[in-house]
């Protein structure tokens, strides 16, 4: 376990001498076959202090200079600290990380482990929110925001990002459908929120259309009685022919109201 000192996230660790902004850089190798842009100042500051001092400073590096286009912030990309490598104090060697570091250190040390010193870089970098979600420490990261958006070009990133996308659009969909039920806005079918289909009304259509269509019957069949027979017949029919039919016709629509 290491012990922290007070020059812990600062921009140059306490005791290391000269700024790491506006330095010039040197390649550090790290252990694995990556390589790490150092201010060489402070490298050579780190190297002078006691070997035997012992914990763990940190030192955040400045982020790579960015473009112009780079200053807006693009979608699904955040900015994380990243851990860049471990310095053994005594050495000067660079491993990617602790465990890597303290397999060094038994065998530099020796017997002196409480000896034990190291720094520890770190610097801002880019995360993908998509592809590489609710972590901490996301599986890949990306030095400038021109590197993110080659990332966010690629068929992976574009495939998350429709499927995304589409469930954006459903919930959306979802919501403005609760929104016109509750207020009672009329939505894409011509019915308003909070108002049902009515089974009785096409029903109710159909029997007043029946009734129409028997009352034209009625009246067109009590004008051809009238014009045929002889007077008495005619007269029996003027009398009592429209009490008839109308008594039919209550009848019919009374049938066709109880079918429905």
């Amino acid at each position: 376990m290491w012990k922290h000192s007070s020059g812990e996230m600062i921009v140059a660790a306490q005791g290391l001498s000269g700024s790491v902004h506006g330095a010039s850089l040197m390649s550090l190798h790290v252990e694995g076959g990556t390589q790490v842009q150092v201010p060489r100042s402070l490298m050579q500051a780190f190297l002078q202090q006691d070997p035997n001092h012992p914990g763990l400073e940190t030192v955040r590096l400045p982020t790579p200079p960015c473009d112009s286009n780079e200053n807006v912030q693009a979608q699904h990309c955040r900015e994380v600290e990243t851990e860049l490598c471990l310095v053994c104090r005594r050495c000067g060697r660079a491993y990617p990380q602790e465990s890597t570091l303290l397999v060094h250190q038994r065998s530099c040390y020796l017997g002196n482990q409480q000896r034990r010193g190291a720094l520890r870089l770190v610097q801002s970098r880019y995360a993908c929110t998509l592809c590489d979600p609710g972590s901490n420490t996301p599986q890949r990261t990306y030095t400038t925001v021109t590197e993110w958006r080659r990332h966010s070009e690629t068929p992976q990133h574009r495939a998350r990002l429709e499927i995304v996308q589409g469930r954006q659009q459903q919930q959306q969909q979802q919501q403005q459908q609760q929104q016109q039920q509750q207020f009672g806005y009329p939505d894409p079918n011509g019915q308003t929120g909070n108002e049902e289909a009515n089974p009785l009304t096409d029903e109710m259509e159909d029997v007043v259309n029946q009734i129409t269509l028997l009352a034209a019957r009625a009246a067109a069949e009590s004008t051809t009685g009238q014009s045929q027979g002889n007077n008495e017949r005619a007269n029996q029919d003027n009398n009592n022919g429209p009490d008839a039919k109308r008594q039919k016709l209550v009848q019919e629509v009374t049938a066709l109201a109880g079918a429905r």
